[in-house]
């Protein structure tokens, strides 16, 4: 366990300065205070548009972060050659998967808390604070936390720029899952059973998006939020599990 520890702060330490991080959170920050404007051209929809904008941003920024350092963790490690040095050491390869999840990990829950403050001093300022957008916000550090695990998976057997685009497809598909089950209903048996098999595999990311709920009011009960979370770890597991799997038997 000490070792992992030891991997993921200087994971941590690494992906903290990195500048990419700082340009997100500027982003991320004039998304936010876009919304303020728009909330104000629309009369009574004001507060509402705020919200609604702030945590797509939020999400946004995020995801896009872990993709994008996720993917290149392993090839910067290869390409500086960092990699044979701490794997000749007494550290196992699993070990150094998950301190490279923890230290990247990490990073991302500051940037998350970083952006969350400043969304939340926007709203309180505005007078539309609510503490039912932590839920929401709750659902997407799980949410980066399975975008992280599935970055490193895919960066275990191909480039970063292929393992990025497969995590970019899997985040637009994870939302957009329920038109595969409406295309099910139209396809022929045998597509139906392959389309069906997909929905079921596939990440549905629709499960950690509560957006209108805690926006617009819409009831949603503990019971539904914990399965969803219970849904997000478990995937990470999943999608980790695989990742250690195949980076131990990949040869360098």
């Amino acid at each position: 366990m000490s070792k992992i520890l030891q991997l993921a702060g200087n994971t941590f330490r690494e992906t903290i300065r990195d500048r990419v991080l700082n340009v997100a959170l500027l982003f991320a920050l004039a998304m936010i205070a876009a919304g303020i404007l728009l909330g104000t051209l629309s009369i009574g929809e004001d507060q509402k548009i705020v919200k609604d904008l702030g945590l797509a941003a939020i999400e946004f920024f995020s995801v896009a972060i872990a993709i994008f350092i996720g993917t290149s963790l392993l090839f910067k490690e290869m390409d500086k050659r960092t990699i044979f040095i701490v794997l000749a050491k007494p550290v196992r390869r699993y070990e150094f998967m998950l301190g490279k999840f923890l230290g990247l990990a990490a990073t991302l829950t500051c940037l998350l808390a970083a952006m969350t403050a400043a969304f939340g001093l926007m709203l309180v300022a505005l007078h539309a604070f609510a503490f039912a957008l932590f839920w929401q916000i709750a659902l997407e550090w799980l949410q980066i936390l399975l975008m992280i695990a599935l970055a490193l998976m895919f960066s275990t057997f191909a480039s970063p720029v292929m393992a990025m685009a497969y995590s970019f497809a899997l985040y637009l598909i994870g939302h957009n899952l329920e038109g595969l089950r409406v295309l099910a209903r139209q396809a022929a048996p045998t597509a139906r059973r392959l389309i069906l098999l997909l929905y079921d595999v596939l990440p549905n990311l629709g499960h950690l998006d509560i957006k209108n709920q805690v926006v617009y009011g819409m009831p949603f009960s503990l019971s539904q939020w914990c399965v969803a979370a219970s849904y997000g770890l478990v995937y990470t597991a999943f999608a980790l599990v695989v990742g250690v799997l195949i980076f131990a038997r990949r040869e360098f």
